[in-house]
């Protein structure tokens, strides 16, 4: 095991599977911490890139600013600039929205003051409230007739722990996340449903998690999210990839190039389960842009792991890093090469 872990491994050349749908996550807080416009930069970073699908956060908090209100503007916005790009462009873009009180960007847990402590067990009452309650299912019916929704994601990484200066315990328990699932699934059927979540090290920490819990148990601490439960939970699984930063698994004794042989191979090994379950596997978060102040994550790898992750059978690539894009044209230029090998045929 240990070997395996240390190691990539080889694999014989395979017939590229069909080209997945692209493109890159966009909340208007990126453009705000920037002091930008965010309606503009969505509608720059649209014609820079004519990407097939753009993930949109419909927060809980800017939706729901008092428990008996709801305030759709900031979203109705963004799906304005969506639609206008959609008469002028040749491809055209389709949005996944995402849903829930634990929402991608930080502070990851979007919860309104009104609603209590920020953590459990206080977001649990909350969530079980008729004000969040009406917040989700409202959302759902304002937007399920949409011509430009493709999909829902249903919370952000509900079952991993991402706890912060902003927040304390915030996952989402499993019944909370069963309800949602099955609104989206009763007001909404014609849309799947995707939860996502980060893997482990490498594709042999995520089949111990499967297979051998124990093992991982006796490692105390392992670095592994829930991919199996979000596989479960879901009608898509969607997976969370970085390679480099803080959190990248042996960062100090393993290399960006092998740590993305890993992240490949984890990629076939969940898409292989999703299969055997009638799912998709849909890459939601993949790294394109360096961790914060780091300059270790280089364009050069962003196209490597484009190369990569277009060989495994997947769906959708979202990737992640427009804050980065929107300040240097050398990102934007390797994120818009990125995207166009991951639509090679």
């Amino acid at each position: 095991m240990l070997a395996a872990l240390s190691l990539g491994s080889e694999d014989w050349l395979q017939p590229l599977p069909p080209a997945p749908l692209v493109g890159f996550s966009y909340s208007p807080m990126t453009s705000q911490w920037m002091q930008r416009d965010p309606a503009n930069d969505l509608r720059l970073l649209l014609s820079a890139t004519s990407p097939d699908l753009v993930r949109l956060p419909i927060y809980w908090d800017v939706t729901q600013p008092t428990p008996t209100s709801l305030d759709f503007s900031q979203i109705d916005q963004l799906l304005s600039v969506v639609a206008l790009h959609n008469l002028q462009s040749s491809r055209p873009t389709a949005v996944i929205l995402t849903i829930g009180a634990r929402n991608f960007l930080y502070p990851e847990l979007h919860a309104p003051s009104w609603a209590g402590p920020r953590e459990q067990p206080a977001l649990g009452v909350a969530q079980s409230g008729a004000a969040y309650r009406t917040y989700f299912d409202a959302t759902i019916v304002r937007y399920r007739s949409s011509s430009l929704l493709y999909s829902w994601q249903v919370e952000n990484e509900p079952f991993d722990y991402v706890g912060n200066a902003s927040t304390g315990d915030d996952l989402i328990s499993a019944s909370q996340l069963a309800w949602e699932i099955g609104e989206v699934h009763r007001l909404d059927p014609k849309h799947p449903a995707v939860v996502t979540s980060f893997d482990g090290w490498n594709a042999v920490v995520d089949w111990l998690q499967v297979n051998a819990t124990g093992v991982l148990a006796a490692l105390h601490g392992y670095p592994s999210g829930h991919p199996e439960a979000a596989l479960e939970a879901s009608d898509v699984l969607g997976l969370d990839l970085y390679i480099d930063g803080p959190i990248a698994p042996l960062l100090r004794f393993t290399s960006i190039a092998l740590r993305n042989e890993w992240k490949g191979e984890a990629v076939h090994f969940w898409a292989e389960r999703a299969l055997a379950e009638n799912k998709q596997t849909w890459l939601m978060e993949v790294q394109a842009q360096p961790w914060e102040t780091s300059t270790s994550f280089t364009p050069a790898d962003l196209l490597a792991s484009a190369a990569d992750y277009r060989q495994e059978p997947v769906r959708v690539v979202l990737l992640w890093g427009v804050d980065t894009w929107l300040r240097d044209p050398v990102w934007m230029s390797a994120a818009v090469h990125a995207l166009a090998i991951l639509r090679e045929e």
